[in-house]
């Protein structure tokens, strides 16, 4: 990795159905960042996405911005490609509902590539068969393709690949793309 001092995370030992580790590794992550040329990080952390923020602020290359409010954000990062730079957006579902009007006035509209990573509140409970689901789980994938927001599923580390189809889709469409992620990162 340049200019980045990530620790490999081993993760917590579980184990998918297919004997590959749940959630996506913080460290190849951002390895992939790094490949795709992001410059900056634009993200509010929760629990899922813990490990990936602290894997971000260790690597020199990317710049990390931690706004108050995920429409903040999505402005912040509207600015930053207007500026020339690269930024990534990492917010969970519940934030994204919440940034709607500034995801349709600084990205959709004005056409800016906004790339998004979307932590997906409620998977785990949801494939589980837990009951009662998380309201925001059902919501998010309708709410992406109402606001015609082309979107891929980052699960696994096999899964990495699509963070490249995002950002090919947002260069390609000059407007917003997302992956979503449904586990913690590792």
């Amino acid at each position: 990795m340049l200019n980045c001092a990530v620790d490999i995370v081993q993760g917590s030992g579980q184990m998918s159905d297919v004997n590959q580790p749940i959630g996506v590794s913080s460290a190849v992550t951002v390895e992939t960042l790094m490949r795709l040329d992001f410059t900056d990080v634009v993200m509010i952390p929760d629990s899922e996405s813990a490990r990936l923020f602290d894997a971000v602020r260790s690597c020199d290359a990317l710049n990390v911005i931690s706004p108050t409010r995920e429409g903040e954000g999505i402005a912040i990062a509207a600015g930053l490609w207007v500026g020339g730079r690269k930024p990534l957006v990492v917010i969970q579902n519940t934030g994204l509902m919440e940034a709607g009007d500034a995801l349709r006035g600084c990205g959709i509209g004005p056409h800016i590539p906004l790339r998004l990573m979307v932590g997906w509140r409620g998977y785990p409970g949801a494939q589980a068969g837990r009951l009662p689901v998380d309201s925001a789980h059902p919501y998010t994938e309708p709410l992406l393709d109402a606001w015609n927001v082309p979107h891929w599923h980052l699960m696994t580390d096999d899964d990495l690949h699509t963070i490249g189809l995002m950002d090919d889709t947002a260069s390609a469409s000059s407007l917003p793309a997302a992956v979503l992620t449904g586990w913690s990162f590792r």
